[in-house]
């Protein structure tokens, strides 16, 4: 179900890899807040609670016609996400159009230097992805959804395209930065644009890798043998604390 990858890739800070056991999506989903169900803010999440609906699992164990008859059709919607029914099928794109991280906060984050770790951790995910698909970005997006559902994309380019977290971190702060200060329930940074990353040149006169494709490289080593997150900035091994 779509919902539960996207609740346990949003926990499973700071690599996104929660692993959900085959028909137990119901009761991963159960002693979460209703708020986590799609089309649930905090007005609704207030009035559900009224009705003695404050968790997953509460939604899950009424009746859907009831909750039909109560809600509308957003009665059934609630009563199925809670039972992770998904009926809607997943259509799998050959090629990758972009590349991107998010995550939705348990509460509304105010500002940028609240808000930059959670961009900076989701810029280096996003370029160790690209170096592991052997891709580079021309552009970076910088997605923000803000307390009141009001949806915010900012996009820059890149001349030459890149696959370093730190370049795409940069730019994705600096479009922040332009941005008023609102409450902020979600954030997300993807790469768009994609191209092949150039092959290595061969032979003796070969130039020598940059500091950065050599810090890249090494940090990739280390992910690749001991987890994401082992070796990180500090900003962002700060934010984990």
């Amino acid at each position: 179900m779509k919902l539960v990858a996207k609740i346990a890739s949003d926990m499973a800070k700071p690599n996104g890899q929660l692993e959900v056991p085959a028909g137990g999506g119901a009761a991963f989903l159960a002693p979460l807040p209703v708020s986590r169900l799609w089309g649930v803010g905090p007005k609704s999440a207030r009035a559900l609670a009224t009705m003695g609906l404050e968790t997953c699992g509460d939604v899950a164990q009424r009746d859907p016609d009831a909750l039909a008859r109560k809600l509308g059709p957003s009665g059934r919607s609630l009563w199925e996400q809670a039972n992770a029914v998904d009926p809607r099928p997943v259509i799998p794109d050959r090629e990758a159009k972009s590349i991107g991280a998010e995550e939705t906060f348990d509460e509304d984050l105010h500002g940028a230097e609240a808000l930059a770790p959670r961009i900076h951790a989701q810029a280096l995910r996003v370029a160790r992805r690209l170096r592991r698909a052997g891709l580079r970005a021309r552009t970076v997006q910088l997605k923000l959804k803000r307390a009141d559902f009001t949806l915010v994309t900012r996009r820059a380019t890149f001349d030459p395209p890149t696959d370093d977290g730190q370049v795409l971190y940069r730019q994705a702060a600096a479009l922040l930065a332009n941005e008023p200060a609102r409450p902020t329930r979600l954030t997300g940074v993807s790469a768009q644009n994609l191209i092949a990353a150039e092959a290595p040149q061969l032979g003796l006169f070969a130039p020598p890798p940059t500091a950065a494709q050599a810090l890249n490289r090494a940090l990739d080593a280390i992910t690749d043998r001991f987890g994401a997150g082992t070796v990180t900035t500090a900003d962002v091994a700060d934010d984990r604390e």
